[in-house]
């Protein structure tokens, strides 16, 4: 798992920093990311359905979630902000609960960033047998949703 890391890491690094103006280097993690906070919106999400009635399954499902595309990022030293350089704003997203957990998130970087943290802090949780209401689990949920939308490729 670590060499796979490594390479991935070596992989994002040699891709940002020849392809034609890091554009397409660029792509290509901002692609990983966006695909590995898919994944991790709908483990969440299921996990979050289920914890109350079944806080194994719950606990199965958050081990899932996946963190190798940002270890590697981050291992590769490349900048965040660089990568994810889009503003994001509460503004475009009226209906989100608890807006205050959202308040200090101004780029699409910083709200990527939240989200990892939280997964791992999430995987910490499981992984000593903490109990955690599903309320943190219902933020991490809208909070990898929001992840997920903000680094489609789309945009």
């Amino acid at each position: 798992m670590i060499s796979a890391g490594i390479e991935l890491a070596r992989f994002f690094y040699e891709s940002y920093q020849a392809d034609a103006a890091n554009d397409l280097g660029k792509q290509r993690i901002q692609e990983t990311i966006h695909r590995e906070l898919m994944l991790n919106a709908e483990l969440v999400g299921e996990a979050s359905e289920v914890v109350d009635r079944e806080p194994l399954l719950a606990h199965s499902l958050l081990m899932q979630t996946e963190t190798e595309g940002f270890a590697a990022l981050a291992t590769a030293g490349l900048p965040l902000a660089r990568i994810f350089s889009a503003g994001w704003s509460m503004d475009k997203h009226p209906r989100v609960t608890d807006r205050s957990k959202f308040a200090t998130i101004s780029r699409v970087s910083e709200l990527v960033e939240r989200a990892y943290h939280r997964i791992r802090i999430q995987q910490i949780r499981s992984e000593i047998g903490q109990e955690k209401a599903s309320a943190s689990l219902g933020y991490l949920k809208i909070l990898l949703a929001k992840a997920a939308q903000a680094t489609r490729p789309e945009n």
